[in-house]
């Protein structure tokens, strides 16, 4: 594997519906020595409390150990202007705090609830720091995530949150449902310099539906954004979906079948070889 990239993991999104062992296995197989939980409300399944008890703490633990692997982020997607957000988000910060996970990515909520999310994330800074974490902010990737799209977007709130531990979670794949008028490379390389965390995800195009293959094999100029994210040394993770597909005006599907593990495996190994290349030449 590439050494420039920094903590290079796989987010377990691609794995919806299996269970961690074989989601473990399968990263470690391919690899890879990091990966990011994804507990992101709307996208994946079986979403509940008990998934941040202490008896699910344990278990990851020894799978941790079990395939010499580390975990870095936490994917926590929900509306952040929602009802009982800041219990919700406060159970995660506590999940992650006991895996030594500092990153907490989210999307945030629909830009007629902007005032109320920055009101919920003044709240939850000064906590997320005292457990050493940082709340990632991720441009959106459909209009129930619109208050932020941009670059410009992603800044704003920054400047209005004013606090070390909000920072921003850069997802080009997310860009092209959303505001397919943006440039990726030009929106990814304003906000850089914002960043403490980065999702690689690649979109195909079929017909006007927006889809998620191997990392290489999509429309986004990595080519040119991953030496830019390896110069800067930020941690990242290769979000593939692949249980899940956008319509033409950004509504997420899920399928109702699990993607073969033998899916995930080859299109992890094709994806760590792509952007090895990529970054070696």
């Amino acid at each position: 594997m590439t050494s420039q990239l920094t903590q290079m993991a796989v987010n377990t999104a691609m794995f919806d519906g299996h269970d961690l062992d074989s989601a473990f296995s399968t990263i470690q197989q391919a690899g890879y020595r990091y990966l990011e939980l994804a507990y992101n409300e709307g996208y994946v399944g079986n979403l509940n409390a008990s998934l941040f008890s202490t008896s699910s703490i344990s278990h990851i633990k020894e799978l941790l150990q079990k395939y010499d692997l580390s975990t870095i982020a936490l994917g926590c997607t929900m509306n952040l202007a929602g009802a009982n957000m800041l219990e919700k988000f406060r159970l995660r910060i506590r999940f992650a705090h006991a895996l030594g996970i500092r990153c907490l990515n989210a999307c945030t909520t629909e830009q007629k609830e902007r005032q109320k999310m920055i009101d919920n994330l003044k709240i939850l800074a000064p906590e997320a720091a005292d457990y050493g974490c940082v709340i990632c902010l991720e441009n959106g990737g459909d209009y129930n995530y619109d208050a932020f799209t941009s670059a410009e977007d992603g800044i704003r709130l920054l400047d209005e949150l004013d606090h070390p531990a909000i920072a921003l979670n850069i997802d080009p794949g997310n860009m092209l449902s959303l505001c397919p008028e943006l440039d990726p490379v030009e929106q990814v390389l304003a906000m850089l310099p914002y960043s403490q965390h980065f999702h690689i995800k690649d979109v195909e195009m079929r017909g006007d539906q927006f889809w998620f293959p191997a990392i290489g094999d999509g429309v986004i100029d990595y080519k040119t954004i991953l030496p830019a994210l390896a110069k800067r040394a930020i941690p990242c993770s290769l979000e593939i979906p692949l249980r899940m597909h956008r319509l033409a005006d950004s509504t997420p599907l899920r399928s109702d079948q699990l993607a073969p593990l033998e899916k995930s495996l080859d299109i992890l190994v094709r994806s760590r070889l792509a952007i090895e290349k990529m970054l070696n030449g």
